[in-house]
């Protein structure tokens, strides 16, 4: 019987009725609607909320004026001012000039290695293409264009022109020196099969290793070299993998890769198990619809040929932008949807990290797992930052809904502002005998003010035995927020704190460093810090806490420090008091402090250093 949901008259969140009155009592004690953005926040926080998140602030590039939240994601996605790396000389360049920076760069030559003439730079690509004709080897009997010149004949050094080369290669006479089927020494001479090198007669195991290691381009050389070779080029172990990158930007060097990216699996797709799609920076709508077309045809024939699909993996995509049109993007969910109910009962891994979905959007895709048997089998899956910022995930009954269809995950990576009471719970009934590894990331910009109890943590990592939970914290550092996450029972492994240009000349790292994080010495592993303490010493707390966590192995750590901090803490783990194994330390630009100043223990300055320490 499904629970009931209720809800709340304070803040209008959807509450299981079992814990409504508990929600509402502390609810209206601590929680107020904003006016501006009708979200929840804590009393306290709310003058801090209205001036941090809704002020209107201008962009330093384009002097446009926006409110403070959306800042960070106008200047590193959709400013048009802001710097881009050309895709032929690798400068940073404004994107409202790129256009023009790369039609004067591309023009410049370089020398091709194959045929020895200087091409523009943004047709060489293409031109390597044509130079070797990689793809005809394996469309052979097909016409191909005629390149701008004629190409030289590895084995009988006639010059063929370009649309006949590979209709050549086996016209040769088979006492031909040059014939494909046979092996010539250094000189070009016929080699007897008793005078021909191990090469000749390499076993196929071997063969397929040194495959292996080639990329696509010299896979087809070493396919013209003989019969046998041509055949290893089919072998399943080779295609397995498959990494396939789409370039965001319009250009004539990238323009086949869609082609290329169908063709591939038309012709392997049947032997993949591990696929990998990336989509780099989508440039305009144009690029978006051309990369919907591809991979509604590849999904298709994927989904027709392909029976052993293990991993899937479709990275940042950010399908919230405004290159995504609507149709665009509903075109894309449906092809995508569809092929995850074909392959979902296959699927052991999913990563859809950085789509950036609405709620009903990202629960429709991930219910597509589910289609055929009303579980899920996937035991590893990323979504964090699947959903768009500033959703508050936890509050919806139809996220919790279909995490409920995930019965077998060891390792489960999401934002923090999904996690919930409820989501724990189910959790803890569908997965706990297999559930390893949980990687929760908290961003300033998503709502992370919820309440979790601390017995639903409890009871999670009482089931879950084998339960380790890396915590990742993006500008999320004053001690009231983190105090409020990092519950004493959670099953801490791992935590890492990044400032990000955080600035508060009230803030202060050391409550942190004292109260909080040694609530986590008996299971804390690994730590990485990265903030600005410029303003306060912290050499004794650090040192103190790295004493305290007796599993902590790893310690990274971006800060003002003295330099008589990395020598204490060799010491004491030359002399067994820490566990450390890895210590990776350095200091901000800029870190000298004035001797006498109170921070950094008297030193004349702090100054920038690396070092790993081995056990």
């Amino acid at each position: 019987m499904e629970e009931v949901f209720r809800a709340c008259r304070n803040c209008k969140r959807s509450v299981a009725s079992g814990h409504l009155a508990l929600h509402e009592a502390h609810c209206q004690l601590f929680l107020v609607l904003c006016q501006e953005c009708k979200g929840p926040v804590l009393q306290t926080e709310m003058e801090e909320h209205c001036q941090g998140g809704h002020k209107q602030v201008g962009c330093a590039m384009c002097q446009q004026s926006l409110p403070r939240h959306l800042l960070e994601i106008h200047e590193t996605k959709e400013c048009p001012e802001r710097p881009v790396k050309c895709q032929f000389c690798d400068l940073a360049v404004r994107l409202n000039k790129l256009e023009i920076h790369e039609h004067h760069c591309g023009r410049q030559t370089e020398l091709c290695a194959d045929c020895g003439q200087h091409i523009m730079l943004r047709v060489l690509a293409q031109h390597r293409d044509v130079c070797w004709a990689e793809q005809t080897l394996l469309w052979r009997g097909k016409k191909i264009p005629a390149p701008e010149s004629n190409i030289c004949c590895h084995y009988c050094k006639h010059m063929i022109p370009g649309n006949k080369y590979f209709h050549h290669l086996p016209h040769l006479p088979r006492s031909c020196c040059g014939h494909p089927g046979s092996i010539m020494d250094e000189e070009g001479q016929l080699l007897q099969p008793q005078d021909q090198s191990c090469w000749a007669t390499l076993p196929d195991v071997c063969l397929r290793r040194v495959f292996w290691w080639l990329g696509d381009r010299d896979r087809s050389r070493a396919a013209l070299v003989c019969r046998k070779w041509n055949q290893i080029m089919y072998s399943a172990d080779l295609w397995r993998y498959r990494t396939i990158t789409f370039s965001g930007r319009p250009s004539r060097v990238h323009a086949s890769e869609f082609e290329s990216a169908l063709w591939y699996v038309k012709k392997f797709g049947r032997y993949l198990e591990h696929l990998e799609i990336k989509f780099l920076n989508p440039y305009n709508a144009v690029l978006t619809k051309k990369f919907q077309v591809t991979m509604r045809g590849l999904l298709s024939c994927l989904g027709k040929s392909n029976n052993r699909l293990r991993s899937l993996s479709i990275q940042h995509l950010e399908l919230d932008r405004l290159v995504w049109r609507n149709s665009i993007r509903s075109s894309f969910m449906k092809s995508l949807s569809f092929f995850l109910k074909k392959m979902g009962k296959h699927l052991d891994y999913l990563n859809l990290k950085g789509a950036r979905l609405t709620v009903e959007q990202g629960c429709h895709v991930l219910n597509s797992l589910s289609y055929l048997r009303s579980e899920s089998v996937v035991s590893e899956l990323n979504i964090e930052d699947y959903f768009s910022h500033h959703l508050a995930v936890y509050s919806s009954p139809q996220f919790n809904k279909t995490m409920a269809t995930f019965r077998s995950l060891a390792s489960l990576t999401l934002n923090y502002n999904c996690i919930s009471d409820e989501l724990l719970e189910n959790l803890c009934e569908n997965n706990a005998s297999t559930l390893w590894t949980m990687n929760i990331k908290c961003h300033v910009h998503d709502p992370h003010g919820q309440v979790i109890w601390g017995m639903s943590w409890a009871k999670l990592a009482r089931h879950a035995t084998n339960l380790k939970v890396n915590f990742f914290f993006e500008r999320v550092m004053k001690y009231e927020r983190l105090a409020r996450i990092l519950l004493q029972e959670i099953p801490v492994r791992s935590i890492s704190l990044r400032s990000c240009y955080f600035s508060d000349p009230d803030w202060s790292m050391r409550p942190t460093l004292t109260e909080l994080l040694p609530t986590f010495r008996h299971t804390l592993q690994k730590l990485t810090f990265e903030f600005n303490n410029n303003h306060e010493s912290l050499d004794e707390e650090l040192h103190l806490l790295i004493l305290s966590c007796r599993k902590l192995f790893y310690f990274k750590i971006w800060a003002f420090l003295d330099v008589k901090f990395v020598e204490r803490i060799l010491k004491s783990q030359e002399e067994g008091q820490c566990a450390l194994r890895t210590l990776k330390v350095r200091a901000p630009p800029g870190g000298a402090v004035p001797r006498g100043s109170g921070k950094g223990g008297g030193a004349p300055g702090r100054q920038a250093c690396s070092h790993h320490a081995s056990a």
